[in-house]
């Protein structure tokens, strides 16, 4: 007879290894919930538990022996049993899936298909989908993606709210199922895998390196751009539509980017010489810049956020920025705050091939910068073709936002990469040098 699960072994020194928790020490880390899943030799829970950085979801095998491949996901061991990371075991990856097509319930977390969904039989292997982030993803049978969100915020997760407005939507992964904590908290969700997928970031990647090289293309990245234009657009319809749109409170909207500034000029003060210009562009000028409307949007839009299969794109993670609060996340804004992301992601391809390259000749920059505005426009020209948007009218708040998106890069490079930060300094430098 086995004993009841009340405790996992190691968790204070196993969860800053992860990539997914935002911090080198959880502090003090208490288990608050476990809900078993799966019984037998292989035994699963799902724990939730409290650090100094917040709730986080943990899933958690429990094995007597624990096959080799398994060695590295490994939290602790207690009473002659391992607590290892569930997500990393295919067994007990299938046995959520399968709680999910089943509509099943483990103590007080309920796993529930979509409305009319028939979950496709998990035939095939397991498999992470790509590198962690602040989630894990798993590909399962070729069909499906198992998304675990590891924080626990109270309250349904933005993703899975705007996932199901998104239902009939020919850019986005269908939704399947959701997997949730007292009827409430949301700790994953099922949707359909888009098989094939180039993600944006890489192709957009291999695309400079073609203008750098002059060598051929597989890929027309800045037609494959305004299709993407079109992509985002027609989501953001589909959200303002289904969520409806507000006017902007520019004077709001004001305060807080120049709150953003202030935090950033404390940790980059290299900025300060241009922290009056950066003051008008984010405050004076936003304040008397043309109306405009807020919506529910992506929030956290970038090109690691988009795939393209079979010919068309496809918008990933809806859940915002992942260390604000949901309440902010599900906050409207504008649709330009998108349209931004993805300019200042465009601009971090240069970046990158600027700072890994052995050598940067002014041949190379000058290609970079071509490659940039071409890119750059084409999304503009599909995003604008499609949602009708005039642009050109709204070109003081879209600086704004590429301004305050860069200043946010700069205070995450500064604490994370400091190698990168010479990729949104120089941004903002540009930004503000070719505002009016």
């Amino acid at each position: 007879m086995t004993t009841a699960i009340t405790g996992v072994p190691g968790l204070e020194e196993w969860l800053p290894r992860q990539r997914w928790f935002p911090a080198d020490d959880a502090g003090e880390v208490t288990v608050q919930r476990v809900e078993p899943f799966a019984t037998g030799p292989v035994r699963g829970v799902i724990a939730v538990v409290a650090t100094a950085h917040g709730r986080f979801h943990v899933p958690v095998g429990v094995r007597t022996e624990l096959p080799a491949g398994l060695a590295d996901a490994v939290i602790g061991t207690a009473a002659g049993e391992v607590h290892y990371d569930a997500l990393a075991d295919p067994e007990l990856v299938t046995r959520l899936y399968d709680l999910v097509a089943q509509a099943g319930t483990t103590g007080a977390v309920a796993f529930r298909p979509e409305l009319g969904v028939d979950l496709p039989e998990r035939a095939g292997d397991v498999r992470p989908m790509g590198v962690e982030q602040s989630n894990t993803s798993l590909v399962v049978g070729g069909h499906s993606v198992l998304k675990v969100f590891r924080r626990v915020w109270p309250g349904e997760n933005p993703d899975l709210t705007l996932h199901r407005v998104l239902r009939d939507s020919l850019y986005v992964p269908r939704l399947l199922g959701s997997i949730t904590l007292d009827g409430t908290d949301t700790l994953g969700l099922v949707e359909s895998y888009v098989d094939g997928g180039l993600e944006g970031w890489e192709a957009a990647r291999a695309d400079m390196g073609h203008t750098l090289t002059g060598t051929p293309r597989e890929l027309d990245l800045v037609g494959e751009l305004g299709r993407l234009g079109v992509a985002v657009a027609a989501v953001h319809a589909d959200l303002g539509r289904s969520l409806g749109t507000a006017p902007a409170d520019h004077e709001a909207l004001a305060d807080r980017f120049l709150t953003r500034l202030a935090e950033t000029l404390e940790v980059a003060p290299t900025l300060r010489p241009y922290a009056a210009a950066l003051r008008a562009c984010l405050g004076d000028r936003v304040r008397t810049a043309a109306a405009g409307e807020v919506q529910r949007i992506h929030g956290d839009l970038h090109l690691g956020q988009v795939l393209r299969s079979n010919g068309r794109w496809v918008l990933l993670d809806f859940e915002g920025e992942p260390s604000a609060p949901p309440a902010e996340r599900a906050r409207p804004d504008s649709p330009l705050r998108d349209v931004a992301g993805m300019l200042r992601s465009l601009d971090y391809v240069a970046g990158y091939h600027r700072l890994t390259a052995s050598y940067w000749s002014v041949e190379d920059e000058r290609r970079s910068r071509h490659w940039v505005h071409d890119t750059q426009r084409a999304f503009l020209a599909g995003y604008a073709s499609e949602s009708g948007v005039d642009l050109a009218a709204a070109a003081t708040v879209l600086r704004a936002y590429q301004l305050d998106k860069a200043l946010y890069e700069v205070r995450y490079e500064a604490a994370n990469r400091p190698d990168w930060l010479p990729v949104p300094l120089r941004a903002v430098r540009e930004l503000v040098g070719g505002a009016s």
